[in-house]
Order: C-alpha cells, then sequence, then structure tokens
C-alpha cells in the first residue's frame, strides 16, 4: 500500500527532504507531495543581495531546481498552494489553491514541515508604505528592483548585519546614497570582537556608505503612500526605498496552532531526528529549534 509523505514548503529543507525521501522509496511506495505558496521551488536565498546588486544576473540563476524538475523526479510540488492548517487527530492538512480559489483537505501519513522563517519587523508608524521591504524571497528582490528602475536615489538600510551588508554593497553599486542604520555602537556587533567591527565600519565608510551606529528607528514618514523619510532620535534621513535587515523570526504558527510542540525561541521543537513531538510529524529549516526545547510547548 502507498504511502503518503506531505511537505509543507518548497524551498530548500522541503525538498531536500522530499528528494531525500524519493530516494529511499519508489513511487509504488511512497507518493510525495509538496505545497509551496509562492511560484518558484529551491532557490538560493542568500543570493538575493547579490541578484539586488547586479552581481547576479538573473532570478533564474538563483534557481538551484523548478518546480517542473522536481516533477521529473517523482515529487508531486503544487505550487501557488498554501497550508492553512493541520489536524494531528485526522492526519489531514487544509489547502488553499490560489489560482483556483478553493480549499481542499488531503491525508498524510508522513508531514514534514519546512515553513522558513520571516523578518522581523517591528510595530513602526509608516512600516506598510510603498517602498519598505524586506529581503527575503525572489518577489522582495523583483519589489526592489521595480523601485530601482522607477527612480529611486536615496536608500536607507536599517540593521548593520549580513544582509544589511550584503544589500548596502549591491545598492551603492547600483549607484544609490547609501545610508545604514544600526542601534548598536559596531557594524555586525553579534558576531564579530569589537576590534574586527571596528574594522568593518572603516571599511564601509571608505567605500561610501553612510553609516550611522547607536541609532535607533522610531517610524518612518510617508507621503501618498510611499515611504519619504526614515526617522530616528537623531533626526529624519531621506529615503526613496528602505530595507529592513533585523534578523528573522521562525514561522510556527501553523505548528502551534496545531498543537505540535513549539520551543522557547519560538521555532518548531525537534530533536536530532528531525522529529517533532507529535507522532508522524517532522521539521526542517529555519522553522525549528532543536535540543533540549524539545520538551517545552
Amino acid at each position: 500500500m502507498t504511502r503518503r509523505l506531505v511537505i509543507i514548503g518548497g524551498d530548500a529543507a522541503g525538498m531536500s527532504a522530499a528528494a531525500q525521501a524519493r530516494r529511499m522509496k519508489t513511487a509504488d511506495e511512497l507518493e510525495i507531495v509538496a505545497f509551496e505558496r509562492s511560484s518558484r521551488t529551491s532557490y538560493a536565498a542568500c543570493g538575493l543581495p547579490y541578484l539586488v546588486g547586479g552581481f547576479v544576473a538573473s532570478p533564474d540563476d538563483l534557481v538551484a531546481r523548478s518546480p517542473e524538475q522536481h516533477r521529473a523526479k517523482g515529487v508531486d510540488v503544487r505550487t501557488r498552494h498554501e497550508v492553512i492548517a493541520i489536524d494531528v487527530n485526522a492526519s489531514t492538512v487544509t489547502v488553499r489553491d490560489f489560482d483556483a480559489g478553493l480549499q481542499s483537505a488531503m491525508h498524510y501519513d508522513e508531514l514534514l514541515i519546512g515553513t522558513g522563517a520571516s523578518g522581523i519587523s517591528p510595530p513602526w508608524p509608516g512600516i506598510d508604505a510603498t517602498g519598505v521591504v524586506q529581503l527575503r524571497t525572489l518577489d522582495d528582490a523583483a519589489q526592489v528592483e521595480r523601485l530601482l528602475v522607477t527612480g529611486a536615489r536615496r536608500a536607507v538600510v536599517v540593521g548593520a548585519g549580513y544582509i544589511g551588508l550584503e544589500v548596502a554593497e549591491g545598492l551603492l553599486k547600483r549607484g544609490l546614497h547609501v545610508t545604514v542604520v544600526e542601534r548598536l555602537d559596531t557594524p555586525m556587533g553579534a558576531v564579530l570582537d569589537a576590534d574586527m567591527a571596528t574594522d568593518v565600519a572603516v571599511a564601509m565608510r571608505a567605500a561610501g556608505i553612510d553609516l550611522r551606529l547607536g541609532v535607533a528607528v522610531t517610524g518612518f514618514t510617508v507621503v501618498g503612500g510611499r515611504v519619504a523619510a526614515v526617522k530616528t532620535a537623531a533626526g529624519a534621513m531621506e529615503a526613496d526605498i528602505v530595507v529592513i535587515g533585523l534578523g528573522v523570526r521562525p514561522n510556527a504558527d501553523l505548528a502551534r496552532a496545531a498543537g505540535i510542540g513549539v520551543g522557547a525561541s519560538g521555532g518548531i521543537a525537534v530533536d536530532d531526528h528531525m522529529r517533532t513531538d507529535t507522532p508522524h510529524v517532522w521539521a526542517a529549516g529555519d522553522c525549528v529549534t532543536t535540543g533540549r526545547e524539545l520538551q517545552i510547548r
């Protein structure tokens, strides 16, 4: 009897699990269905700042395997489908088909949750304005590109971590005036020793980036629905585009609502085999936390 593995999320973790499962089981033994709410699968999100900067020529260059390629390998990938609920008692997922405008339920024998993470968005006034973006997906990169080709000239990057610095470099290469705002006293302060962080600050300024350290953002000035400036305790900075790079939070709400264990840090709790505390439910990728937190709900 054929069993069914349902995968939520069609990016790195989900499709890696799908590929491994297919190598272990034939189609007669295991049906694999993967739901992905966007239209893309298996792309290198870490390359998005380099796509924005023009170091990578095309979005397609970041795609490791398309939905069609996964299907050719025996994985039933359904793009533009979002899982909106999990019933662990009935072993079903409820799925919304964006194109058909319909909802349906699907039974699973095994479930893998790979819902990833979302960028942190503080409740700053104006954060929903056009021109204020996170850079997490290819659609986000496309939005940045639209802003650039329609005349954006002044960019403010909020956060001087890895993503913030990479985005700043890319926007500088595209000819924008770039300001980086960081509430800490050094860039990359969470990962570098003070002397190294100081060297990074010197290099950023030497490259032409206006680096503002020890400055906290308080909100945005919005004119006609578009961002016009970034407000801080030290004054405002004009901006046509704002990229927020303040880290991520795991997307664990779906699991939490289903009663699947979530750790104190907010990720789905898993053991060293990526098993959750719920039978036949697994999780992997940016949505999980590992270790002793498995016992915390």
